[in-house]
């Protein structure tokens, strides 16, 4: 006799945990019975969204990345196999978008830094001597949407061209009526003669030569009399550089009296302010 207010219950409280395993037990077999979610790669993808598992025997298919391009003949699917693994498969059937095959420019070179022309490669350009490079130096291949297209214009090689060094008071330079001057083309400047009794010297480069940039290898020289004072050493003498006028670059060496010991140095240049450097030195006691 049932108990008033009181209902029977489906399933008693000894049987539930036994239908509870007997359900797990099922699950555990049907997925070893199955194959896991499938294998990615860097260069494909699979169609599809993926499944926690697949059955014996069911096929997935890949596709090539956006950016990747196939050819065949290799397999793009793979099947769950009995053993619970999926049949090999990879993605080297699929291969980088690719840029435009540029040419080396005009008295240039355009140098594949990893030697192809897939995106995401960088290609440099250089200019052979006497020449200047416009443009970029370096193009980077970039995949825009599905396509691989280089970042910009591939560069020009100009020859590099100098316009007229400058000119100088009292002086002149070779090829004075010379317009343009190519790469590594040269001009010597010189002094023209001094109207009083010492000479204009040249102070700087005497040649220069049109480089790199377009710029001149050093600068002007300037001419002007340089001329510095007789030098006297009390208690000592001058050994070498003789002369009665001393003018630029004129070098000229000392030594003491026997009995006196030299204060500076021995070796003296008449520098381009008119001045000796070092200065002239002396013999103390």
């Amino acid at each position: 006799m049932e108990l008033p207010g009181r209902r029977e219950r489906p399933f008693s409280s000894g049987r539930f945990p036994g239908l509870l395993l007997a359900t797990l037990v099922l699950q555990l077999s049907s997925f070893s019975d199955a194959c896991e979610a499938p294998p990615t790669f860097e260069a494909m993808e699979l169609i599809g969204k993926p499944k926690p598992y697949y059955k014996v025997g069911e096929r997935v298919d890949y596709k090539c990345k956006k950016g990747y391009f196939y050819i065949p003949p290799l397999a793009t699917h793979s099947i769950c196999d009995r053993n619970h693994t999926w049949l090999p498969v990879s993605d080297d059937g699929c291969y980088r978008e690719m840029c435009p095959h540029i040419q080396d420019p005009v008295n240039g070179e355009a140098i594949l830094v990893n030697g192809s022309y897939e995106f995401g490669s960088e290609l440099h350009f250089i200019c052979n001597e006497g020449y200047y490079l416009i443009g970029k130096d370096i193009l980077y291949c970039e995949l825009k949407d599905t396509v691989a297209i280089w970042s910009g214009k591939p560069p020009l090689c100009e020859k590099i061209l100098c316009t007229p060094p400058p000119k100088i008071k009292n002086g002149r330079h070779t090829f004075s009526e010379v317009e343009v001057f190519e790469y590594l083309d040269a001009v010597t400047y010189s002094c023209d003669p001094a109207p009083g009794p010492d000479p204009f010297s040249l102070i700087g480069e005497s040649m220069i030569y049109c480089g790199n940039n377009s710029t001149w290898s050093h600068a002007a020289p300037e001419c002007k009399v340089v001329k510095c004072r007789f030098p006297v050493v009390e208690n000592g003498k001058q050994i070498s550089g003789f002369g009665k006028k001393f003018y630029y670059k004129a070098t000229v060496m000392f030594e003491c009296d026997k009995g006196y010991y030299l204060n500076g140095s021995d070796k003296i240049v008449c520098e381009s302010n008119s001045t000796w450097d070092p200065p002239v030195p002396k013999c103390l006691k």
